[in-house]
């Protein structure tokens, strides 16, 4: 059987060597590109999904509303977690996990900074599957010096050893004893842990909302009973605020299923996984990868069927001698299936040597290791299957239908599926043009955005934070030493870019009270000879009198407009300061989001970065006097951390989306362009193969090399006519829908639609010229000489 099936195979690869190397090559893009938005898409679904009660656990969550009627979610109440663990009958167990922002650990000599420095108790191992490799579950977390740490931290930490009841030194908090060591966490889950801290440790302030029934911190997850009743957990809910007089807010209070969590844009993750959790880019990536296995289906279908004609007479020998139309249809899907398990096995390997680079592309951990997990098997053979039927069904029917007595005359034999033929290549360049149209816009969004005027200056700017080596550097001192360094400018400490989050600011209008979102960023009084913001109104901090510094705000334009000051000078702002100065809009977020209403203070208190403008063309000399002079005056063991402003905005992921999209799109757009373009190129072979003699007639009668190429390829240009009408206003549409998410976008989309054509149409002439100057090399008599 399997030595029947190769053979048959390889006969029909070997009678068509062209056609079938197009087919092989274009199947394989197909199914390569398929395999990775399925694995993307299976990763996205399963999220979570590891934890054997995972649809048992819950988050609550809490939503208040202002007297403006908007809605805003807080932390719920630590205490209500612990009450309702005790009294609710639906509760089996409850956890709470908040995480510590930005803590450093010491390794070695140098101290490393984590964002995954977490609090929580005992309860973390009874909610959750979390196991650990080292470390006794039931008792982990209980005692106030207690962590638990992942199993990668624990071999940089210890190299191998068993680090139970090793300490670890922790910024802030001294000496901490590691209790326990997790088994690695799979990688389709939002929580992961560096070190996870008791609860009781006295830095995690969780003995400061024992008795708070609003507020809380972190998050509270509970595990349910296996029969469990939501209503029953609700009722709980009410009756334990109602006690603690804050039964108001119980509307406010819902319960979502953790599992469903990463896909409602529930979790919070600080990695750099770009795509995660959105629904929207599984549909997207869901539609790309199928279309483009769908343009590759297609291309063989055209191309076998095309083909299927130079093999008529074959066919009516075959049932001259008796052959079925069964036997017919199946031989044919056999050297499918040969096609397409080449092309799958080409596809796979691609799979493996690129899923690396994939994965750093889009923040994933995607796998495909045939070996180590058999069960992944199960997708690439369905893949071949579906492709073997989508793609020998019609080619198989078609070739088994040629009319016998047509053959045997000697006839050209018919079919019917010139209009099929033509809806799949029309169908083709759709996708083509509509996938360029996409990459375009794309492209010119994601330079927009990353090229905006931030209305600030950059260039030539480091920045460094005050905490070293677990210390805080004294910032005078500091500054004086930076100051000493003939290379460097200006000295200041500022908290911009990036303003650090606030609660809403309460204020008055036409007497009734708002909440407004108010950034307020600290700056020192000389940052504006560093930051160089264009003030439209007023002075900066360092023509203020020292006397007034700490009652002085500067202020943006959009928080003049949002108070409705005017005049702003003076005018003394909810919080208590009194403008001196206000500056044009400046970008100290992404520009995804529109500009906030903030301020600026003077706070050395806050002063926690350090800023220096340099001399240009003097960097790399900069940072080694800076490392040289933090040694001398600091003692620091190891070269500060510094980051020049300009890439502080990226180190945040702002546009990370918006450019690996420009990528992704530029290397689909790039695939299924080279699909349809093969698929094209063989075709025209094709016809011009079968319309040698009639070509050679025309040059017998004088037909130029432009008549002969209008000849073979006019009903092409038709075609692509037709993909074009259709393709440009949906993708236009589906386009600025895109766009509508961000608040300062590109305008016009036109060029992107022309552009696109230009681009096709450039391909399909170098092409279909290219082929046509070929066919009318041929020398008429060798053509003809059999007539």
């Amino acid at each position: 059987m399997l030595k029947h099936f190769l053979k048959t195979g390889y006969r029909g690869f070997k009678r068509q060597k062209l056609y079938s190397l197009v087919n092989l090559l274009g199947l394989a893009i197909g199914m390569f590109c398929f395999l990775i938005t399925a694995l993307y898409v299976k990763d996205e679904l399963t999220f979570d999904r590891w934890h054997e009660n995972a649809d048992n656990i819950f988050m609550s969550s809490l939503e208040m509303q202002r007297e403006d009627g908007e809605k805003f979610n807080v932390r719920p109440s630590y205490a209500l977690l612990k009450a309702l663990k005790e009294e609710s009958s639906e509760v089996v167990s409850a956890v709470n996990i908040s995480r510590n922002n930005w803590k450093y650990y010491q390794l070695g000599d140098e101290w490393v900074q984590t964002n995954q420095f977490y609090y929580s108790s005992p309860e973390l191992f009874e909610v959750f599957d979390f196991r650990l490799k080292y470390g006794d579950e039931t008792t982990a977390l209980s005692e106030p010096t207690d962590v638990v740490i992942s199993s990668e931290l624990a071999e940089s930490l210890f190299s191998g050893e068993n680090p139970l009841d090793k300490m670890i030194s922790i910024q802030g908090q001294g000496e901490l004893k590691v209790v326990g060591v997790l088994n690695p966490i799979p990688t389709n889950s939002h929580l992961r842990f560096d070190i996870v801290a008791s609860t009781n440790n006295p830095d995690s302030r969780y003995k400061d909302s024992e008795g708070e029934w609003v507020y809380g911190t972190g998050y509270n997850y509970f595990l349910l009973k296996e029969d469990f009743n939501l209503d029953n957990l609700f009722d709980d809910t009410k009756k334990l605020l109602a006690r603690n007089g804050v039964e108001d807010i119980a509307a406010g209070y819902d319960y979502l299923k953790f599992s469903d969590l990463y896909l409602s844009q529930q979790t919070q993750r600080y990695n750099n996984d770009m795509f995660g959790g959105q629904v929207k880019y599984i549909y997207i990536f869901s539609l790309i990868g199928t279309l483009i296995l769908l343009v590759a289906c297609f291309n063989y279908i055209n191309l076998t069927t095309s083909a299927s004609i130079s093999r008529s007479k074959e066919m009516g020998i075959r049932k001259v001698i008796g052959a079925s139309r069964a036997s017919l249809v199946s031989n044919k899907m056999v050297e499918t299936l040969f096609v397409s398990f080449w092309s799958l096995v080409l596809a796979v390997i691609a799979v493996e040597m690129t899923l690396p680079y994939i994965n750093s592309l889009i923040g994933k951990s995607l796998s495909f290791n045939l070996l180590q997990s058999p069960s992944q098997l199960v997708l690439p053979v369905l893949l071949l299957i579906i492709v073997m039927v989508i793609s020998g069904i019609y080619p198989a029917f078609v070739l088994s239908s040629i009319n016998l007595s047509t053959v045997l005359r000697g006839a050209q034999p018919k079919t019917k599926a010139g209009l099929f033929k033509k809806s799949l290549i029309v169908f083709q360049f759709i996708i083509c043009s509509g996938l360029l149209i996409a990459a375009l816009a794309i492209r010119s969004q994601a330079d927009f955005l990353i090229n905006m005027d931030k209305g600030y200056n950059e260039e030539n700017i480091m920045s460094m934070s005050v905490r070293q080596e677990g210390q805080r550097l004294e910032y005078e001192v500091l500054k004086n030493k930076l100051e000493s360094i003939p290379q460097i400018e200006v000295v200041t400490s500022a908290t911009l870019p990036i303003f650090p989050p606030a609660p809403p600011l309460e204020i008055k209008v036409d007497g009734r009270d708002f909440a407004i979102t108010f950034l307020t960023g600290y700056a020192d009084k000389n940052f504006n000879e560093v930051f160089q913001l264009e003030f439209v109104e007023g002075v900066d901090f360092t023509q203020v009198p020292e006397s007034e510094l700490g009652n002085a705000a500067i202020i943006n334009e959009t928080a003049k407009k949002k108070l409705a000051l005017n005049p702003a000078l003076g005018a003394e702002l909810p919080n208590g300061r009194k403008v001196v100065g206000v500056v044009s809009d400046f970008f100290f977020d992404s520009a995804k989001s529109e500009i906030q209403p903030a301020s600026i203070v003077y706070s050395p208190r806050n002063f926690w970065e350090v800023q220096f403008s340099y001399r240009a063309g003097n960097k790399a000399d900069v940072i080694a006097q800076v490392e040289m002079a933090m040694k001398q005056e600091f003692g620091l063991k190891s070269a500060p951390s510094m980051t020049e402003l300009k890439t502080i905005t990226q180190g945040f992921n702002f546009y990370d989306t918006e450019t690996t999209l420009k990528t992704i799109f530029n290397i689909l757009t790039g695939m299924v362009i080279l699909v349809a373009f093969l698929g094209l190129f063989a075709m025209a072979t094709f016809e011009s193969n079968a319309r040698e003699k009639e070509l050679g007639i025309r040059k017998v009668l004088g037909a130029n090399y432009f008549h002969i190429l209008e000849t073979l390829n006019k009903h092409f240009v038709g075609l692509m006519i037709v993909a074009f009408i259709v393709s440009v206003p949906t993708t236009f549409y589906l386009v600025e829908k895109w766009l509508q998410a961000f608040p300062y976008r590109i305008e016009g989309l036109e060029s992107f639609g022309l552009s696109s054509v230009a681009i096709i149409v450039l391909i399909a002439i170098v092409i279909l010229g290219a082929h046509s100057y070929l066919s009318t090399r041929k020398n008429p008599t060798e053509v003809l000489r059999n007539e």
